[in-house]
């Protein structure tokens, strides 16, 4: 019962964030996407999906991975970090390479990061096992 209960605090409350957050961003950039609170965070990810880039980070808020899909060069790092309460983890779906995580499910708190090259060209999907919807790709050129 506690953990129910729990969880719809920590609901009620991403909620609220997400509200009060969202306002700020339209306010801020005139448009009407969810971004994340963080606009730099929001911009610098569209030009990852661009050119291949040796290193991308990730940023992990809302319960979803900012950007969601990235571009590296071969050899490029990922590095992903949990700017939320919420634990996390990155764990590989599938593509080419061997396969990552970032340990146990949730283990990822607050600020914590977590990193890996790619050495392999081709489409990797991943995955926060927590957060089944919490979904990203990193496509590495």
């Amino acid at each position: 019962m506690k953990k129910i209960l729990l969880l719809i605090f920590a609901c009620l409350a991403l909620g609220l964030v997400a509200t009060g957050c969202g306002g700020d961003d339209e306010a801020d950039s005139g448009g009407s996407s969810a971004d994340q609170p963080a606009e730099t965070a929001a911009e610098e990810p569209s030009a990852d999906a661009g050119p291949a880039k040796d290193a991308v980070e990730v940023s992990m808020e809302g319960i979803a991975f900012e950007p969601s899909e990235v571009t590296v060069k071969t050899g490029g790092t990922v590095t992903w970090t949990n700017n939320e309460s919420v634990g996390h983890d990155v764990t590989k779906g599938d593509g080419p390479g061997p396969d990552f995580s970032s340990g146990d499910p949730g283990a990822m708190a607050e600020g914590d990061t977590f990193e890996q090259t790619f050495d392999m060209a081709g489409e990797i999907a991943y995955v926060c096992t927590v957060h089944p919807n919490m979904t990203g790709t990193v496509t590495v050129e």
